[in-house]
Order: structure tokens, then C-alpha cells, then sequence
């Protein structure tokens, strides 16, 4: 059953005045603002330009909203985490009026080409490589968290369909959340989206979902995005082979983790917003493709 809502995105002016004025002070009278696209949460995003011409990205949400939650993640995140990671730097966050107020540097570039043979793959796998360093933020959760939320909804997907799904029931069951944890930080939602280019320079933007783990599952998420772009499933593992980390993934934790989301895609799909159905589809079937060669 779908319908979950689609959520307006909060505007500039829909910030308190008093919070407007607190990242004036900061940046300089703002004269135009552009806001970031509808998604799955409603705070403010928006890159906003000065009178003098400087360019800066605000993020902002009520604290009782429910994704304020999200926004202090990014917060402690992005103090923690060192020069050597490509990210934007985050320049000044405050409290103000009720709400979370965030002011990052501005990421120029445009949104990753995954594509096969596309410019961007080779910063993007260089990009990937760098997160693989120690967690800086001794508070992260643990990736494990969100592992064990897609396994509880494949574990439902399967009991509400066992025989359509019968195939992947004991791979998802063989998932063993230990083998993710780990120390390396992560930022667990890599897609085009979150990754921006810049001629050759890459910076990973959103840390939201940022956590710890063990240093190869970022890379692991990253290869049914490949899939998604076109890649066969060797292309992109042949791709994920470039980053370090990713020798030491354990083949029977790689192939539960591709079965367990394609069910939590499966599943989400029927669930959630129409508008994100399509995408969440695709999803599942990069996911399936890449289960289909690993255990073909």
C-alpha cells in the first residue's frame, strides 16, 4: 500500500526572522536563494548568494521536527570530521527561535555521472577510497543499525510473501550484523545525489546517515548505484576494486547485504511516496542483478 506524503520543502522565509539574521551575520545580506528540489524531509536547503557575491548552503529545521534528528546527526558528523575527507567544510551551525540552523561552504560541481565510461567514476572511486579512515566522531552509531532496519523489512516482505521470495529467504537470513560493525567512518548514503564534481575534484555532500562500521560497506552500497547507472554487476565490482577497503569484504556478507536490500527496496516501493516508486524499483533490480552474478 502506498501514499506515505511527499514533503513540501521549506523556504527561506519560512525560517524565523531572528534565524535569517544569524546567518546574515555570517555570510552577508543574502540577495538570492535557490532551494534545493522536494524530497523526503522538509527542512530548509538552499544555496544562497550575497550582495558581494559569495555563494553558501543552508540547512535548517524546526527542532521538534521529525527530521531535526537527521540534521543533528549531520551536525556532529561535520565537526568531526577531518581535512582529509572531501566534504564541504561546515563554516558556523547555531540554535535560533526553535530551529537547527546549519551554514556549509558552497560544493560547486554537478551531480556524479555513474554511467559506464563516464569522467566522473575515477574521482568518484578516489572520493570513496578517502571516507575509508577512522571514525572522528567517538558518538557515531553504529552501521549496524541501519542494516538491522532493511533486515527487518525483508524479514517482513518475506513472511508476507515466502514463496515469491523464497529465493533470497536464505541469504537474507545468513545476514550477520557483527560482521558490519566496525571503526571506519561511513557515510552510508552514497549515491549520484550525495556526490559532486567538479572537473576532477570530488566532495561528498549529506552526512546525515553518516556512522561507523567496517570500512568496505560504504563501498558495498555504492555498487548497486553502479548497477542502477548501467554497469554490469563485474563492471562494478571490478570498480569497488579500486578502493582499498574493499578487499577485506566478506563475499557472505556482501551477497546478504545485496539480498537484504533488494527486499527492503522491494518493500519500500510498495510503501512509500509514489513519487520515489520508480527509483526504489530500480533499485531492487540492480540489487537482484548483482545477487543473480554472485551466486550464479
Amino acid at each position: 500500500m502506498r501514499g506515505a506524503p511527499i514533503h513540501r520543502r521549506r523556504q527561506w522565509p519560512d525560517l524565523p526572522e531572528a534565524a535569517r539574521a544569524a546567518v546574515e551575520e555570517q555570510t552577508g545580506l543574502a540577495v538570492d536563494v535557490r532551494s534545493a528540489e522536494v524530497g523526503l524531509t522538509s527542512g530548509v536547503a538552499a544555496h544562497i548568494t550575497t550582495a558581494q557575491g559569495a555563494v553558501f548552503f543552508v540547512k535548517a529545521a524546526p527542532a521538534a521536527a521529525p527530521v531535526a534528528s537527521h540534521l543533528l546527526r549531520e551536525r556532529a558528523a561535520n565537526q568531526a570530521l577531518p581535512a582529509t575527507i572531501p566534504a564541504p567544510h561546515l563554516l558556523w551551525t547555531a540554535d535560533v527561535d526553535g530551529w537547527h540552523v546549519l551554514l556549509f561552504e558552497h560544493a560547486p560541481g554537478q551531480e556524479a555521472n555513474l554511467s559506464p565510461g563516464s569522467l566522473h567514476i575515477s574521482a568518484v572511486v578516489d572520493a570513496v577510497a578517502a571516507l575509508s579512515a577512522p571514525c572522528p566522531w567517538p558518538e557515531a552509531p553504529s552501521v549496524t543499525v541501519k542494516v538491522a532496519a532493511l533486515l527487518r523489512q525483508a524479514e517482513a516482505l518475506l513472511a508476507d510473501s515466502p514463496a515469491e521470495y523464497a529465493r533470497y529467504g536464505p541469504l537474507v537470513k545468513a545476514l550477520d550484523l557483527d560482521e558490519f560493525d566496525g571503526t571506519a567512518l561511513l557515510h552510508a548514503d552514497l549515491h549520484a545525489g550525495n556526490i559532486l564534481v567538479d572537473v576532477d575534484r570530488c566532495q561528498v555532500i549529506d552526512w546525515s546517515m553518516a556512522c561507523r562500521g567496517a570500512d568496505w560497506v560504504d563501498v558495498a552500497l555504492l555498487v548497486p548505484r553502479l548497477i542502477d547507472a548501467g554497469h554490469t554487476p563485474a563492471e562494478a565490482e571490478a570498480a569497488a576494486a579500486r578502493v582499498p577497503a574493499w578487499s577485506s569484504a566478506p563475499a557472505n556478507a556482501v551477497t546478504a547485504l545485496a539480498a537484504t536490500r533488494l527486499m527492503f527496496a522491494t518493500h519500500m516501493a510498495d510503501t512509500g511516496p509514489a513519487h520515489l516508486r520508480e527509483k526504489r524499483l530500480r533499485t531492487a533490480a540492480a540489487c537482484r542483478a548483482w545477487v543473480e552474478y554472485r551466486t550464479s
